[in-house]
C-alpha cells in the first residue's frame, strides 16, 4: 500500500505538470490516463523501464529518501508507454543497437530532461544529461555534442 502511495502521489503531480500534458497532447489522449497506467516497483538492473505498456520503477529509486526527484523517470517511461500503445509501430528494444540513438529512447530522455528543467532547473538537466552521457561511456566529442543537442531540444 505504501508503494501503491508513493506512485499515486507522483501521478497526481505530474497530471499537473506541463511535460505531462505536453505529451499527453503529442499522443491526443486525456491527462487522466496516467491512472490508468500500470506502474509498479521492482528489481531491476536499471532505473526504470517499461515493458508491453507496464511500467516498473527500479526499488532503488526509494533510497535516498526524495522519491519525487525521481518523477522524471516517470515522465521517461510513460513515454514508452505512450510509444508502445498508441504508437502506430512497434517500438525497437532499448537492448537491440546504441541505447542512446535510438530514437524511442530519445523521445524519452528528451521528455526527462526537459521535465528535470522545469522542475529542478535549467543547471540540473544539463548536469543530469552529463551524467547520462558518461554513464554510457561516450567520450567522442562529436557525439557527445550530437546527444546533448538531441536530450536537451525542449530546455
Amino acid at each position: 500500500r505504501t508503494l501503491n502511495r508513493l506512485i499515486n502521489k507522483a501521478k497526481n503531480h505530474l497530471k499537473t505538470d506541463e511535460s505531462w500534458k505536453k505529451l499527453c497532447d503529442e499522443y491526443d489522449e486525456d491527462d487522466d490516463i496516467i491512472d490508468f497506467i500500470p506502474t509498479m516497483f521492482g528489481n531491476l538492473d536499471v532505473s526504470a523501464k517499461t515493458d508491453h505498456g507496464i511500467v516498473i520503477l527500479n526499488y532503488k529509486l526509494l533510497c535516498d529518501g526524495n522519491f519525487t526527484e525521481d518523477y522524471s523517470y516517470l515522465i521517461h517511461e510513460y513515454t514508452h508507454f505512450f510509444q508502445q500503445c498508441f504508437g502506430e509501430k512497434a517500438t525497437k528494444s532499448s537492448d537491440n543497437g546504441n541505447y542512446l540513438e535510438n530514437p524511442c529512447e530519445q523521445e524519452g530522455f528528451t521528455n526527462q530532461v526537459e521535465y528535470i528543467a522545469d522542475n529542478l532547473g535549467k543547471d540540473k538537466a544539463e548536469e543530469y544529461v552529463e551524467d547520462l552521457l558518461d554513464h554510457h561511456e561516450i567520450d567522442n566529442k562529436n557525439k557527445r555534442d550530437e546527444l546533448e543537442s538531441v536530450f536537451l531540444k525542449e530546455v
